[in-house]
């Protein structure tokens, strides 16, 4: 039988155990705890800064939707220049938001919302280049190649994230930091953008207007010298015309260059001419008329002028010349 010492120590020995079981799942508890708290902590502030970054995303979306309809409003009354310079601002606005969605992929934050709100407004970028590229492609405004989706799916496609931002959009609220974002839905397709393309595409002020302008007149045989606005054309049953030209803007043209060699009443039969011709921006280009009929002794009135563009300056694309025709012999 266990002396009455061996029981106090037996006592003793179970008392400390208890004590270090009890201080062991204390800490164990205190630190759960306490990563718990650090966990939620960590949520909270991810989600927080998350919340911050998107509300600006969404109102930078949501200026960008608003500024394009009301650029496509206001085609009706803008000029060239500045509907193409409208569009040039919001294409850089553009891509800064595709820009900003992507770095909200990381970090995550709770329910995967950063990458919603990455997708939804990827999508909505590039439904927004197909709206843009359905009216200013049509009137020569930047790249021309074709979009590979159609007007009426890109419309659909916003539609499509409206609803998906609308029920998505309040997730955070039950969540670490409490986070809540704008519904913000865009417009465009509510607003017949379609239909607004439409009639900005038929603006005649919106469709490219080349300069174009008449470098040099030549003919050969080279007349004889004479006044300026006077050709003294040496005695032979034709004359070859050529007429340089430049275009000085910065879109392509295509224009038709006109002669017309009008005698005098009864002293010769009117020649009248015109030759097409492709004019690259930016470049000089000839056309030659190399059968032009005259008479010995005739005289009258010769023209030269270009029509389907504007002349650079007043006068610059046409030639006025009272003419000649030595006698025979």
């Amino acid at each position: 039988m266990a002396s009455r010492g061996e029981l106090r120590r037996r006592r003793h020995l179970r008392v400390l155990v208890v004590v270090i079981v009890v201080a062991t799942v204390g800490t164990f508890a205190r630190d759960v705890i306490r990563a718990a708290h650090d966990s939620q902590s960590a949520r909270a502030s991810r989600n927080t800064t998350f919340g911050t970054l998107a509300r600006d995303l969404i109102g930078d979306g949501a200026a960008l939707d608003h500024d394009t309809l009301v650029t496509l409003q206001r085609a009706t009354t803008m000029s060239r220049s500045d509907f193409v310079d409208e569009w040039n601002q919001l294409e850089v606005r553009a891509r800064q938001v595709t820009l900003d969605a992507t770095r909200l992929r990381v970090p995550a934050v709770d329910r995967q919302l950063n990458v919603l709100l990455a997708d939804v407004m990827t999508q909505r970028v590039s439904s927004w280049e197909v709206i843009r590229h359905s009216v200013t492609a049509p009137l020569g405004i930047g790249p021309t190649q074709s979009s590979s989706v159609s007007l009426t799916s890109a419309l659909a496609t916003i539609t499509a994230t409206n609803a998906q931002w609308g029920s998505a959009h309040d997730r955070l609220r039950r969540e670490p930091g409490h986070v809540r974002l704008p519904v913000s839905e865009w417009t465009l397709p509510a607003n017949d953008a379609s239909g607004l393309i439409a009639t900005a595409v038929q603006q005649v002020r919106l469709r490219p207007s080349a300069t174009v302008s008449i470098n040099a007149v030549s003919i050969d045989p080279q007349p004889l010298p004479s006044d300026a606005a006077q050709l003294v054309l040496l005695a032979r049953e034709q004359i070859a015309v050529g007429v340089s030209l430049r275009n000085l803007s910065s879109t392509d043209t295509t224009v038709m260059v006109h002669i017309a060699l009008v005698p005098d009443q009864k002293s010769g039969v009117p020649v009248s001419k015109a030759i097409t011709v492709v004019l690259p921006k930016q470049s000089n280009a000839a056309v030659l008329f190399d059968s032009v009929a005259i008479k010995a002794s005739e005289r009258g009135v010769f023209r030269i002028w270009v029509t389907g563009a504007r002349a650079y300056s007043p006068g610059s694309a046409s030639r006025f010349y009272t003419f000649k025709v030595a006698s025979a012999g």
